[in-house]
């Protein structure tokens, strides 16, 4: 998934996703066009696995999904039942990651629907990983719209799913929750503004690379944290291993928006170190 910055504080980051979530992270191909409810399946389960083929195949994929799961959760008796947490959550991550394309009207207008399903996927299913981190997510970019306001209590909420989607699942999406929280740390504002303290940012970012030290985005947003803590030898040996693992042909969907990434945390280690 692509970074997700807010400009209130230019603090969230998700990469889930993976930012940010857990299907393929290599998406070969994209969808090619926009689908309508009235040719889509009726049946939940139908809906489902096509919104997961839609998820994996990114772009309009994203809006397809999430036209799926409106359909499957108009069925209001079966969503408010514990199966409806599939479809729920998947909801909820369709306009994570549309946001994470773009943050314009598209992904404003889905927020208000898509964060009522990640809160009833967590009522339906709080011992499951998905629900928190999803809302987590979404509450991210909520933060986002809130212009000049004081968003302290939305980044209260976002860390509190973090930490509990990190309790059920701290491996779920290649470290995903680790990374998500990690990097709010990294860039918040320090107190009293906000949260921010690199040093946790470290630490949170570190346990997602012993999680999955073969993601691109574990060590480089590492690096970043590290830059913010003043690591600046650690910061740069964690650049170069980055560097390494996105030659790896498993993220040839990927590579060229994560060197992007990469290349502006080389150049806040550049500005540190009066480069």
């Amino acid at each position: 998934m692509r970074t997700l910055c807010a400009s209130a504080f230019g603090l969230f980051v998700l990469s889930t996703t993976a930012a940010c979530p857990p299907a393929a992270d290599v998406k070969t191909s994209e969808a090619k066009s926009a689908m309508n409810s009235a040719e889509l399946p009726s049946d939940p389960a139908a809906l489902i696995k096509l919104a997961d083929e839609q998820l994996a195949l990114g772009g309009v994929g994203y809006k397809n999904a999430q036209l799926a799961m409106e359909k499957a959760l108009a069925n209001t008796e079966w969503a408010n039942q514990k199966p409806g947490f599939d479809a729920h959550y998947r909801l909820a991550r369709a306009t994570a990651e549309q946001c994470t394309v773009d943050e314009g009207a598209a992904c404003q207008s889905s927020l208000p629907k898509a964060m009522e399903s990640a809160r009833r996927a967590v009522e339906l299913s709080s011992d499951r990983v998905e629900g928190h981190y999803y809302l987590a997510q979404l509450i991210g970019f909520s933060a986002q719209t809130q212009r000049g306001a004081d968003i302290k209590p939305m980044l209260k909420q976002m860390v509190d799913e973090s930490e509990i989607a990190i309790k059920i699942n701290e491996a779920f999406d290649s470290g995903g929750p680790l990374r998500m929280l990690g990097t709010v740390y990294t860039r918040a504002p320090a107190p009293p503004v906000a949260i921010g303290d690199p040093e946790k940012g470290v630490q949170f970012l570190t346990r997602a690379v012993a999680v999955a030290p073969d993601h691109p985005l574990n060590q480089i947003y590492l690096a970043e944290a590290q830059v913010a803590d003043e690591r600046y030898q650690d910061a740069e040996a964690n650049i170069q291993k980055a560097r390494k693992l996105l030659g790896d042909a498993k993220w040839n969907g990927k590579r060229s928006e994560w060197k992007d990434v990469l290349a502006k945390v080389e150049r806040k280690l550049k500005a540190k170190q009066g480069q």
